[in-house]
């Protein structure tokens, strides 16, 4: 028997936590915990000298493994399962790059063009060929703005749902939208086309929100995302509201979810997440300043998060509380692609209408694995040492796989988890009662 790699014990007052990374199990431990840890340590453990559950629950939660079990070899292995698994398909698709809004810091170009229908059938034989292994099939809708193309997202969702039906794969759908074009009728044609929910951005109350993400016609389109919200929730689909956070707008954040509890009808339905403005291209260099870094944001986030839960809305789990992961996001699945109007083929949201970027057309079906989507499939931060020896590995798994590219030394750069873990279990500890919880 020996200690895991991912195990962390900090003390906080007269408690002692102790924390799994490959696991995330937590609890404050006692004396009895601490004694068996120290044999181990000291080659001098003795299962027996120790109370069964004890021994069960140190297992259990990841502290003690087997001798001849090799936790980076056993990482990478459901890494590898994950990343090659062929039975999940996931396409974000942006049927146009075009916008009606000029959010100040969009890394995108916006140029004018819709999926013509060439691209459109071949991207129907493109899916066609992946659903005859597939048993889950998602949609991610994105832009530029989806639905400045309403007619090519439900075009397209319906013969997808048809594919679906003929090889009984599971479909489902999500958007992305600036939500400011959302009409009463696009609601029964979300549950028609089995589009969930929609993910909306409002960076501020009014006067900042329109600042910051302005739309064509300079009119406000504040109260127009908050009517948007209701309607979605009322009709009982997700939403997410996106709040994009830099230095600039930090200090209105607070009065923002004062105004959305005020507003919006359904607080305990409406799910709230905090993006992190970062300047990916050229093309946003000039807000460059305004950015946190991922050590500062992470300072951020948990003040943030208890805001939220404070004022009754909802917040993903791994927003506040770290979960294990085996890859950090669609860029390492070999089965997920990001596709834009012209039929070509991305691995990450970042690059969508960048060619330089591409890993294929769909228009030229069967063609997908060029050098660049090779190049993201074969990242793996395992491989690095920084990442190696990190206790953190597995709920972070190299941050960012873009941000190492493009990083000076092209080594990973370490996700927020990162640095605000310990003042997550800090927070976490008092609802302890020496219990894991897993």
């Amino acid at each position: 028997m020996k200690l895991s790699r991912y195990n962390i014990l900090k003390k906080y007052d007269d408690a002692t936590i102790f924390f799994n990374a490959a696991t995330c199990a937590l609890a404050v431990v006692d004396e009895n915990f601490l004694r068996a840890v120290d044999a181990v340590k000291n080659n001098s453990f003795d299962e027996k000298n120790f109370d069964a559950q004890l021994i069960a629950d140190m297992k259990s939660s990841g502290c003690l493994v087997d001798d001849d079990v090799d936790e980076l070899e056993r990482l990478e292995f459901y890494r590898n399962l994950a990343k090659y698994d062929m039975t999940n398909f996931g396409l974000t698709i942006a049927p146009t790059l075009d916008c009606n809004f000029r959010c100040k810091y969009c890394y995108e170009t916006h140029p004018k063009g819709k999926m013509n229908s060439e691209t459109q059938a071949a991207l129907i034989k493109f899916v066609e060929s992946r659903l005859e292994r597939a048993k889950k099939f998602s949609v991610t809708w994105y832009g530029g703005e989806p639905l400045l193309a309403k007619e090519i997202v439900y075009s397209l969702s319906e013969k997808f749902l048809n594919l679906c039906e003929k090889f009984s794969v599971e479909y489902n759908a999500f958007i992305v939208t600036n939500a400011s074009l959302f009409e009463n009728s696009d609601v029964e044609l979300f549950k028609k086309y089995k589009i969930r929910g929609a993910q909306i951005t409002i960076d501020g109350p009014k006067e900042i929100h329109d600042s910051r993400r302005p739309s064509v016609s300079k009119e406000s389109t504040f109260d127009k995302l908050i009517d948007s919200v209701n309607l979605l929730l009322n009709n009982d689909l997700a939403v997410v509201v996106r709040i994009n956070i830099d230095k600039e707008n930090i200090a209105r954040v607070g009065e923002l979810l004062d105004v959305l509890a005020k507003k919006i009808n359904r607080c305990a339905d409406l799910k709230i997440g905090f993006g992190q403005v970062t300047a990916y291209t050229d093309v946003c260099k000039s807000i460059e300043s305004d950015c946190y870094n991922n050590a500062q944001f992470a300072d951020i986030m948990l003040p943030l998060y208890e805001k939220v839960l404070a004022q009754g809305f909802t917040v993903n789990k791994m927003a506040t509380y770290p979960e294990p992961r085996v890859n950090f996001c669609c860029a390492d699945y070999a089965n997920s692609f990001v596709l834009d109007n012209r039929g070509e083929l991305y691995r990450c949201w970042n690059h969508v209408g960048n060619l330089k970027y591409s890993s294929g057309n769909v228009n030229d079906f069967g063609e997908e694995f060029g050098k660049n989507y090779l190049s993201w499939i074969q990242w793996n931060p395992i491989k690095h040492p920084k990442c190696r020896e990190c206790n953190c590995l597995p709920i972070c798994m190299g941050g960012c796989p873009d941000a190492m590219r493009t990083s000076n030394d092209k080594q990973p750069v370490c996700g927020r988890v990162k640095y605000n873990l310990e003042k997550v279990l800090e927070h976490y500890y008092e609802q302890l009662k020496g219990e894991i919880i897993e």
